[in-house]
């Protein structure tokens, strides 16, 4: 019986690529509306990977080092946090996160305030 214990060189590359492919770090993106009061952002990520384009980030929290207007239309950078950040942005307490998720397009935080090419 073969020893199944490494891997071919195809079968980490395929390993490799669906690891990456669910792994998020940081995006740019533009944001679609703030609410100035919780100071959440829907984000739309301004990239597309092949034909596929990412969905709209809900209740993203928004990095305002200085009070300013958050528009919809300013270009902003989506940085993923390594875990989920539901328990903490709900409580502002530290403690277990509410589930495994890792790096997730639901755990987003914008940074907002960069000038682009295309802006006025």
């Amino acid at each position: 019986m073969p020893d199944k214990t490494y891997l071919s060189p195809d079968e980490r590359e395929a390993l490799k690529k669906e690891i990456f492919a669910s792994l998020h770090c940081a995006l740019p993106g533009t944001v679609v509306s703030f609410d100035a009061e919780r100071q959440t952002a829907v984000i739309q990520p301004a990239v597309k990977v092949g034909s596929m384009t990412f969905p709209l980030l809900g209740d993203v929290p928004v990095f305002m080092p200085v009070p300013f207007e958050v528009h919809p239309g300013d270009a902003c950078l989506v940085i993923f946090a390594d875990i989920d950040i539901d328990a903490w942005f709900d409580t502002g307490v530290p403690q277990e996160p509410r589930s495994a998720r890792k790096h997730a397009l639901s755990d987003g935080f914008a940074f907002v305030g960069f000038k682009t090419g295309g802006a006025t």
